[in-house]
C-alpha cells in the first residue's frame, strides 16, 4: 500500500529535502519537463515521485474574494502585518491572511507574495489509523487512485471531507476512515494557527507493477476522463505530456484544465503561457506568465518565459533584464546546451532592442 501526503508543494508527516540529490535534467527534453525539472532541484524531495503521485497543485480558493488596487496594496500589507505581529484575534488572522493573499494574486506585490511564503508554517500530522487496503487488490494488480480533500481546521482535526477520486467501496471507505482518524499540528500564518486545505492520496501501485511510461500516460487519460474536475488526474495527465507528448494538441488542453482548476499553480500557468507565446497569442499568454513568476520567481524556465512574452509586447527592457535573470539562476551543473541556448536569446533580445525604435514622447 501506498500512502501518500502533499499540500502547497509540501511533502510533510516527516519527510525533509535536506541531504537528498538534485536531479539534473536530460535531453532532449520539453519545456514543460524542464521547468518541472528545475522545480525539483532547487525544491529536493526525499525522492523524485512518479507523475501519477507528483502533482501538488493548490485547490482554487472558494472563499469570498477580497479585492486590492495595485495603489492600495502597500497599506493593506502593512496593516495585515501590523495585526499579525500582535494578538489577532481568530478572525482577525483570517482576514489578514486574505487581504495578502489578495495583494498578492491581484497586485502582484511581491512584498505580501514573500510574507505568505515565508511566514507559512505547513501542518504536520502526529497521529493516525492506517485503514489498510484489501490484500487481493495487490494480488490482482489492481491500478487505483483514491483521493480526499478536507481542511485542517485550527484545533487540527479533518473537516469538510470530499472523496475527489475514488476507486472501489472498499478502497474509498479504507481511505476515508484513515483521514477521519488523522490529527494534525495545524499550519501557521506568523505563529498563528490557519485552516488549510489538504490532500491525501492513496494508490494500489507496487513495486512489482514497475509501470511503464506508457501506462502512466493511459492511467493519465483515463483518470482525466472519469474525474474531470480533479486537479490532481489533470496534473498527471499534465506532467505525462510534458514528458512524453509535448507536441501532441493534448497537452494544451490538459494545461487549460489544470489552470482552470488551479489558477494559481505556477507550473500550468508557465507553461500554457509558453506555449502560447510560441503561438503568437501574447495577450493571453501575459497574465499566465506572471502568474508563474508570482509562484516560482526563482525558476530560470518561468523567468524565460516571462522574458519572452515581455519582448514580444515591445517590453524590450524587461525581456532583457528577466533574460538575464534566467541565466544567473541556471545552476553550473545543468546541461551545457541549455545555458548556451539561454545565452542565444538574450543575444537575440539585445541586438533587435538596440535596433528597436524608441517610443515617441508627449
Amino acid at each position: 500500500m501506498r500512502f501518500s501526503t502533499f499540500v502547497l508543494g509540501v511533502v510533510l508527516l516527516g519527510l525533509t529535502a535536506c541531504g537528498h540529490s538534485r536531479p539534473i535534467p536530460t535531453l532532449p527534453a520539453s519545456h514543460g519537463q524542464l521547468s518541472w525539472a528545475m522545480d525539483e532541484y532547487l525544491n529536493p524531495r526525499p525522492h523524485s515521485p512518479p507523475v501519477y503521485r507528483g502533482v501538488l497543485a493548490p485547490r482554487r480558493n472558494t472563499d469570498p474574494s477580497v479585492s486590492v488596487t495595485a495603489e492600495e496594496a502597500p497599506a493593506i500589507f502593512a496593516e495585515a502585518t501590523r495585526v499579525l505581529a500582535g494578538k489577532p484575534t481568530e478572525e482577525q488572522v483570517r482576514q489578514a491572511q486574505a487581504d495578502l493573499g489578495a495583494a498578492c494574486a491581484q497586485a502582484d506585490l511581491i512584498q505580501a507574495c514573500d510574507f505568505l511564503r515565508e511566514e507559512f508554517g505547513p501542518p504536520v500530522g502526529y497521529w493516525r489509523v492506517v485503514h489498510e487496503f484489501p490484500h487481493e487488490v495487490y494480488r490482482q494488480k489492481t491500478l487505483a487512485m483514491v483521493v480526499v480533500e478536507f481542511i485542517v481546521g485550527t484545533n487540527g482535526r479533518p473537516r469538510a471531507i470530499r472523496l475527489v477520486e475514488s476507486a472501489t467501496d472498499a478502497l474509498d471507505e479504507a481511505t476515508l476512515k484513515t483521514v477521519a482518524s488523522m490529527r494534525f499540528h495545524p499550519a501557521t500564518l506568523a505563529g498563528h494557527p490557519i485552516e488549510i486545505n489538504y490532500t491525501i492520496k492513496r494508490d494500489t501501485v507496487s513495486s512489482e507493477m514497475d509501470l511503464t511510461p506508457e501506462q502512466e500516460l493511459a492511467w493519465g487519460m483515463t483518470r482525466a476522463k472519469a474525474f474531470p474536475d480533479s486537479i490532481e488526474a489533470w496534473g498527471h495527465l499534465a506532467r505525462a505530456m510534458a514528458r512524453d507528448r509535448a507536441e501532441d494538441p493534448g497537452y494544451e488542453e490538459a494545461l487549460r484544465r489544470l489552470n482552470t482548476l488551479s489558477p494559481e499553480y505556477w507550473w500550468s500557468a508557465t507553461e500554457l503561457a509558453w506555449l502560447y507565446a510560441k503561438a503568437g497569442r501574447h495577450d493571453e499568454a501575459a497574465p499566465l506568465a506572471q502568474r508563474g513568476r508570482r509562484g516560482a520567481r526563482d525558476n530560470a524556465y518561468v523567468l524565460e518565459t516571462s522574458a519572452l512574452v515581455a519582448f514580444h509586447q515591445g517590453r524590450c527592457q524587461q525581456a532583457v533584464q528577466e533574460q538575464q535573470e534566467a541565466i544567473t539562476k541556471l545552476p553550473a551543473k545543468w546541461p551545457r546546451e541549455e545555458q548556451e541556448r539561454f545565452q542565444r536569446v538574450l543575444t537575440d533580445y539585445q541586438r533587435q532592442c538596440e535596433t528597436a525604435p524608441t517610443p515617441a514622447s508627449h
